[in-house]
């Protein structure tokens, strides 16, 4: 079988791109799709110009490999652009990598600065140019568009709806998140045309943002969640310090917005322009064995055509079947320690021992397990791990002598499943052709012509995808945001 779709992506304005096709069986189970994923997780934006082809196969073998260590920090975070996965680490090393196929190594990208990469910063492409946030300063192809300010400082970027959003704080005395329409190619924002929220607390920062519908939704480390429509805030929920109430991740899912909450370890869900989000319980449950208490569902994903969710404090990866509505357990990302549900995370006991007998305060969670990253690009999902905050190796704690431990902190997998692809699609003024091909033991991306990604896939379900009934533009990604020509 082969697919093409004309497609017009419109006038870029970071907007998410959304479902070009999903196919269903006559029982209305899901064959096949394609789309761009609308995500954010935790510290980046994944790129929306990364397009999944799938062809669903349940049983299909499911295999994991490990990546060389990026750096010699506790951790890594993971994000892609232009069709590279990207690593990054927060404490010391702080410099952006690429995994190189050919050479086998982790790169680093100067273009993002030496140990000068930071959380909510980072580029997108933008009508098929750079559109880069670093230092609490904004470049669109090169031009600095926004400088940074007399008072405090600019962060945690993004951009969509035709407006950029972010944050400024002058700590300890105010917070304000800001809404500025711009669009590529007018020169330097004009922040006297900024719409502006004044936050509760100083010191307000994010974990997470996204979009749905005409909102974009930015997310606080106190607990607020804020929504601009355009024209104004709206406060869904107030900040409140003392009360845990962290967003993580937020992943567009058919017409919501799917995002990780943490202490619940829960998705929670987000309707447009809804008044409240809503608690999705055991959404995704807890693991047999652990405590149920201070979890957070830290990263998401759509992979396959399943929801993927990743859970602190043990790395539970679990995986939603929407179909059956079942959550099904795919494995934990570290194997020190076993598992128990005496303590909340990992390693507390041996943490709060050396406290007592030291007399040293080391924060009892630390040495959490994290499951930091999930990139589906080309053949496979990458997955990254991490301590809690990307620390050294604190050789005070004996766990840490064990070199075998200390590496599960910082590993990047490869987890390869049949029949998934992805890779990066280049926007046009005006239309593009995208096809998607599934022959003998393969499917594959092209546009225009030119492929993009392939990967193996089981001939028999392939066999299997003629008898589907294809929807154009509407589907698990969110609906299309331009135009779909057959």
């Amino acid at each position: 079988m082969q697919i093409s779709v004309k497609v017009n992506f419109g006038e870029d304005l970071g907007q998410n791109l959304g479902t070009v096709l999903e196919a269903r069986d006559r029982d209305g189970r899901v064959m096949f799709g394609a789309g761009f994923t609308g995500l954010f997780n935790t510290r980046f934006r994944m790129d929306r110009w990364t397009l999944q082809f799938f062809v669903r196969h349940d049983d299909a073998e499911v295999t994991y490999e490990k990546l060389p260590f990026p750096s010699d920090d506790g951790g890594n975070y993971l994000f892609d652009l232009d069709g590279k996965v990207y690593q990054f680490s927060d404490l010391h090393d702080r410099t952006a990598r690429w995994w190189n196929e050919e050479t086998g190594a982790w790169i680093v990208d100067e273009r993002f600065g030496v140990k000068e990469t930071t959380s909510g910063e980072g580029m997108m492409r933008l009508a098929g140019k750079l559109l880069q946030f670093k230092g609490g300063e904004v470049w669109y192809d090169g031009e600095k568009i926004l400088t940074a300010p007399d008072e405090g400082r600019y962060h945690h970027f993004y951009y969509a709806h035709g407006h950029l959003v972010f944050y400024q704080n002058n700590d300890p005395d105010w917070s304000k998140l800001h809404a500025v329409a711009w669009r590529p190619g007018e020169g330097a924002l004009d922040l006297d045309q900024a719409i502006t929220l004044d936050l509760r607390y100083a010191g307000e920062s994010s974990f997470s943002a996204g979009q749905l519908g005409d909102e974009v939704i930015h997310s606080s480390n106190l607990g607020g969640v804020y929504a601009f429509g355009g024209s104004g805030w709206r406060i869904i929920r107030q900040s409140l310090k003392g009360v845990s109430h962290q967003l993580y991740s937020m992943l567009n899912w058919y017409d919501r917005m799917l995002i990780g909450h943490y202490p619940t370890g829960n998705l929670f869900e987000y309707e447009h322009r809804g008044k409240a989000l809503r608690h999705l319980e055991d959404c995704p449950p807890v693991k047999p064995g652990v405590s149920d208490v201070a979890r957070e569902a830290q990263k998401t994903c759509l992979f396959g055509g399943d929801v993927y969710v990743g859970v602190w404090p043990w790395a539970e990866l679990w995986r939603y079947d929407h179909h059956d509505d079942r959550w099904d357990f795919v494995r934990r990302m570290f194997e020190h320690p076993e598992i128990t549900d005496k303590m909340q995370h990992p390693w507390e006991d041996r943490v709060v021992g050396y406290n007592e007998i030291h007399g040293e305060e080391i924060v009892r969670n630390v040495w959490g397990n994290r499951t930091t990253g999930l990139v589906p690009m080309g053949d496979a999902l990458f997955i990254s791990t991490s301590a809690k905050g990307c620390p050294e190796r604190d050789m005070r704690m004996a766990f840490l002598h064990d070199d075998e431990v200390w590496n599960e902190y910082r590993t990047v997998h490869r987890m390869r499943k049949a029949g998934c692809v992805a890779g990066p699609v280049a926007w046009a003024e005006g239309e593009t052709t995208l096809e998607f091909i599934a022959e003998a033991d393969r499917i594959a991306i092209a546009q225009d012509g030119n492929q993009i990604a392939t990967a193996p896939a089981d001939p028999d379900v392939i066999a299997r995808m003629s008898d589907a009934e294809i929807k154009w533009g509407t589907g698990m990604f969110g609906p299309f945001a331009g135009q779909i020509r057959i």
